[in-house]
């Protein structure tokens, strides 16, 4: 409850809007005392000596005084993962402003009489991440109002905001089909994901009971599984195939057996083709509707002389950045990177225009844009380095510029209550209280936020772990003890 007050408290106090026109980013030592002392041994007890590959850039201050409490190795190049995704926070809410909306436009080519429309509809996808079932749902009913009841030609699908890559090439390359991994496109749908639901049969032999959802015409299912004896191992494999290169939809494919007495399975993968697959929904709800459509789904882009009739807005953007923090989502990182390239230095949006907006928010912190490395705006890559430091600079300025702090902080994930620190913290002093990105890869755990001390003074920290020789997740417990010393630290 403190953390609350003093942040209600700090929020109320920017009123005086001066103090608030340019980030705080200015730090200072702190003179050691014996409860700056007391804190550094603590946490040179949990990064003991004998953890000898293990590179740990860690950096606290206070923002209240602007003092650093505890640095290690605060200046070091280091891969931070998803934490990473602060930056891309930052930048944009900076750049494009919280209420920021993407656009998905609609055109047609040909006449419309009587409620027909002879001739294609165009779907032009200005980058939206937040294009979910629902909101394509709200999509068509708000078409429908249009007057078009029937389409007699395609309906051609146009992702020319952005690039045409898809997946950088610095991804690992065994993530493959991983509903994580998803790739990016100006025109995309519900995170470029599918759910694949799987449940036995009606019978020992028979086919498994799968589909898809929200069902459509783009994926097809193959299903080469069995249903097996009641009792016997559960082997169920989902993939998404490699050999069908998403130009006319893809294939999932199903493998092994599921107990007669199996509980139903449910599969995340992505899918290849972008704008196809979101074409294909906007086919399927249309004709959910009860709605004629005779022609194909294909690419193409919007012939000059087409009559726009639709503008279909996103979410705004602090919503979806609420939504890409709380659950480190990678697709909806890399499209508003993309997106801050393209209102920056014009369509097409590209990785490279997005990191070259995101430098130019970084350099009037005073972070030189050679002093790091940065190739997506979701931290899945190891081509990604930046400094503990430069973390925690990024964190003052947004507390401390109120142009953006509110949706920030909110963003944030809340110990032991959600996000992906839903399940850390749980029964400490700081559960409730501590706001944090997490970041983790193989050989890579790092945390990053906020966190009241013990006399209510709100400290912001920034904690980046590499051991090549740790797997995935075991240096979890490392960070979480290390932030909980600061929720600990008092100076009395």
């Amino acid at each position: 409850m403190k953390f609350f007050v003093h942040l209600t408290v700090c929020i109320l106090s920017v009123f005086s809007l001066s103090a608030y026109s340019r980030p705080k980013v200015e730090f200072r030592q702190s003179t050691s005392t014996p409860a700056t002392q007391k804190l550094r041994s603590q946490i040179d007890r949990i990064i003991s000596p004998e953890k000898k590959d293990l590179q740990a850039g860690i950096v606290a201050a206070s923002m209240d005084t602007g003092e650093i409490l505890f640095e290690r190795n605060s200046d070091k190049l280091l891969i931070p993962a998803s934490v990473a995704k602060l930056f891309t926070m930052y930048a944009a809410l900076k750049k494009l402003k919280p209420t920021a909306t993407f656009k998905t436009t609609i055109y047609t080519v040909g006449t419309l009489r009587e409620g027909k429309l002879a001739g294609d509809l165009y779907l032009k996808g200005g980058g939206d991440p937040s294009l979910v079932s629902e909101r394509l749902w709200m999509m068509v009913n708000e078409l429908i109002r249009s007057g078009i009841r029937s389409i007699t030609g395609n309906i051609v699908s146009d992702s020319t905001f952005f690039d045409e890559e898809k997946t950088p090439d610095s991804r690992p390359k065994y993530l493959k089909d991983q509903a994580y991994n998803a790739p990016v496109g100006a025109l995309s749908f519900n995170f470029n994901t599918t759910t694949t639901y799987v449940k036995p049969g009606e019978g020992v032999g028979s086919p498994p009971v799968v589909y898809t959802d929200p069902e459509n015409s783009y994926i097809d299912i193959v299903n080469q599984g069995t249903t097996g004896k009641p009792g016997t191992k559960n082997s169920v494999l989902v993939s998404r195939t490699d050999y069908v290169k998403g130009d006319i939809g893809d294939t999932v494919l199903l493998r092994g057996s599921i107990p007669l007495d199996h509980k139903e399975m449910r599969f995340y993968k992505n899918i290849v083709n972008p704008a196809l697959y979101t074409a294909h929904m906007f086919r399927t709800f249309w004709e959910q509707r009860g709605l004629k459509f005779t022609g194909n789904v294909i690419e193409g882009n919007v012939p000059s002389g087409a009559k726009q009739i639709l503008e279909f807005e996103s979410m705004p953007l602090w919503q979806i950045v609420w939504g890409m923090n709380k659950f480190s989502n990678n697709f909806v990182a890399d499209q508003i990177l993309k997106k801050l390239g393209a209102e920056a230095w014009g369509p097409p949006g590209t990785r490279e225009k997005g990191v070259t907006a995101m430098q130019d928010a970084l350099e009037d912190l005073g972070i030189n844009r050679k002093s790091y490395e940065f190739t997506d705006g979701s931290g899945l890559t190891r081509n990604t380095r930046v400094t503990p430091r430069q973390i925690l600079t990024v964190l003052s300025a947004a507390y401390h510029d109120f142009g953006v702090a509110p949706e920030a902080l909110a963003s944030l994930g809340i110990a032991g209550d959600d996000g992906t620190v839903r399940n850390r913290f749980l029964n400490s002093e700081v559960e409730g209280l501590l706001r944090a990105k997490t970041g983790t890869l193989d050989g890579v755990t790092a945390l990053a936020g906020f966190v009241p001390s013990r006399d209510n003074e709100l400290i912001a920290f920034a904690i980046v772990l590499n051991d090549p020789k740790v797997k995935f997740g075991r240096m979890t417990h490392w960070a979480d003890e290390i932030a909980m010393q600061f929720g600990k630290f008092s100076r009395k």
